[in-house]
């Protein structure tokens, strides 16, 4: 009995505890087989006693324990087809379609149900059974996965992380526990990981049971939070794309008719009326006066219907670089709406950037020039005495980034300009993702606005 004892102690420890496995957490299916055996050990064990104890005849204990085998084999079979029927009730919510074509096409801005929530409510709810836990997303993915998802629908705002990500920047690491006097009712947080990097975290409270999450289970809802948060990502990247494809078609269509209109309605038939004009007047002085007028009001008007078409930048940025680029933009197209603009290029960021791809410029261009329109336009709010200064700094730290940032009235509480929509930057943060970079705004509302935009190196 003392070493039976012994044997069980001993191997609680080993499959609870993993003391002489080296996994960092318990495994379930480790501590389900060792039940199993020690289950199968006992009864084998009372059969063979009693048999000794009446003294049956060998054969007959031979008989009772292939039937005590055989009952508990078919006994583990079941178990295991009831374990598999759960798993693949519980994998349901995970592989069931998330209709992402639908909302890929889908015109509205915000879709009418969050899919992400609930295969993200089904991990937390049957797979872990976590009293409380939060989906949060980190590094370039997090402009586009949106607000963070939390378990229940009703848990108050995730604690702030701090220096928690320094910690979880280790992808050996596959969680990590907490203070709860710092983070309150959140126990332990598991970095999720992409190609690109650090790219969100998921943050746990306690089982419902009290129990100890396993391993499985930690790198079940490690695998289910990246495939999530990949998942939103490209959904919404490609949702964008979308609605921006769809709005330079319609620029085009409008663009199009407009100029056909403006042609066939107003210069044509100016010009027809220039030349009776000139042919029925003979000449005169006063009708070669009234010709030319009208000819440079025809001139003006082509002139401003050429001013109003879109503009190819890319040709600038080959031409002048990157920073050339920008200093043109800021300096001549939006110089006057600043009171001062303050420049900071290194040396080595310039020459960086001077070696970009010509789609990579042009996507750092446009989201730069983004940037500053909107500091321009937006910055003083509606005071327009308002002073108004800018900041470029274009620095190279094993990454190129530029920051840009004014003094002006800051953003809403939304997160947009006042009076702008905000769809530009979201438009420029998905662009900044297809080439691998990131676009960061941060605002504090009558202090500061700064946009960072950042690009890894060999991106």
């Amino acid at each position: 009995s003392l070493i039976a004892a012994v044997i069980i102690g001993l191997g609680r420890a080993i499959v609870s505890y993993e003391v002489f496995t080296g996994q960092s957490l318990p495994r379930h299916g480790f501590f389900s087989h060792w039940r199993s055996a020690v289950i199968l050990a006992a009864g084998y064990g009372v059969v063979v006693g009693w048999s000794l104890r009446v003294q049956l005849r060998p054969i007959y204990s031979l008989l009772l324990t292939t039937l005590l085998m055989t009952l508990f084999y078919a006994l583990f079979s079941w178990r295991s087809f009831v374990e598999r029927k759960n798993y693949i009730e519980h994998l349901r919510p995970f592989v069931t379609s998330q209709r992402l074509y639908e909302r890929v096409l889908a015109a509205s801005a915000t879709p009418v149900v969050d899919p992400p929530a609930m295969p993200f409510q089904a991990l937390c709810a049957n797979v872990l059974d976590a009293q409380r836990a939060y989906l949060v997303a980190l590094g370039p993915l997090a402009s586009l996965v949106g607000p963070t998802l939390a378990y229940p629908n009703n848990a108050p705002p995730p604690p702030p992380l701090g220096e928690l990500s320094l910690e979880l920047n280790m992808p050996a690491v596959i969680c990590i526990p907490l203070d709860p006097a710092r983070y309150g009712s959140v126990r332990w947080a598991v970095p999720l990981w992409s190609e690109r990097g650090l790219i969100g975290v998921l943050l746990l409270g306690e089982k419902r049971n009290g129990g100890v999450y396993t391993q499985e289970e930690i790198e079940i809802a490690r695998a289910s939070g990246e495939r999530l948060i990949d998942t939103q990502a490209s959904v919404e990247m490609a949702r964008r794309l979308m609605a921006l494809q769809r709005q330079r078609l319609a620029d085009t269509q409008v663009l199009d008719r407009r100029s056909r209109r403006v042609l066939h309605d107003e210069v044509l038939p100016r010009l027809h009326a220039v030349l009776l004009t000139l042919n029925s007047a003979g000449g005169t002085d006063s009708a070669t006066a009234e010709s030319i007028q009208t000819l440079a009001e025809v001139h003006h008007r082509l002139s401003n219907l050429l001013r109003e078409m879109p503009v190819v930048t890319a040709p600038e940025v080959t031409r002048w670089g990157l920073a050339g680029a920008l200093r043109h933009v800021a300096g001549s197209e939006l110089g006057d709406r600043f009171d001062g603009i303050s420049w900071n290029i290194e040396p080595e960021a310039e020459r960086q950037a001077q070696n970009l791809p010509a789609l990579t410029a042009e996507v750092l261009f446009y989201a730069a020039r983004e940037a500053i329109r909107n500091a321009a336009r937006y910055g003083r709010g509606e005071d327009a005495a308002r002073p108004l200064h800018l900041q470029i700094d274009i620095t190279w730290r094993n990454e190129l980034e530029i920051r840009i940032e004014d003094d002006g009235v800051g953003l809403t509480v939304g997160g947009q300009a006042n009076g702008g929509s905000g769809q530009g930057l979201a438009l420029h943060s998905t662009m900044m993702a297809v080439i691998g970079g990131a676009l960061a705004v941060e605002s504090t509302p009558g202090a500061f606005t700064r946009v960072l935009l950042t690009l890894p190196q060999g991106v």
